[in-house]
């Protein structure tokens, strides 16, 4: 019976160890372009002119210009 045991327990532990990696794998790295869209220097309204002009995931203002996010 102890031997089943640890056997399950190791077979367990490799299936979690493994979803883990695969979940790694599949996560999207985030780069960062200036806006195409966006107009003047930046106060305000990037994320909204990334997100519904640019189509990108969002903004930030940074150095008074508009850099959107986007998936690499």
């Amino acid at each position: 019976m102890e031997k089943k045991t640890l056997a399950s327990l190791c077979f367990f532990l490799i299936v979690v160890f493994a979803s883990q990696e695969m979940m790694v794998e599949t996560e999207a790295k985030i780069c960062e372009v200036l806006s195409g869209k966006y107009k003047g220097p930046c106060f305000a309204g990037c994320d909204v002119t990334c997100t519904e002009q640019d189509h990108l995931l969002g903004g930030d203002c940074k150095g008074l210009k508009c850099w959107c996010r986007k998936n690499c």
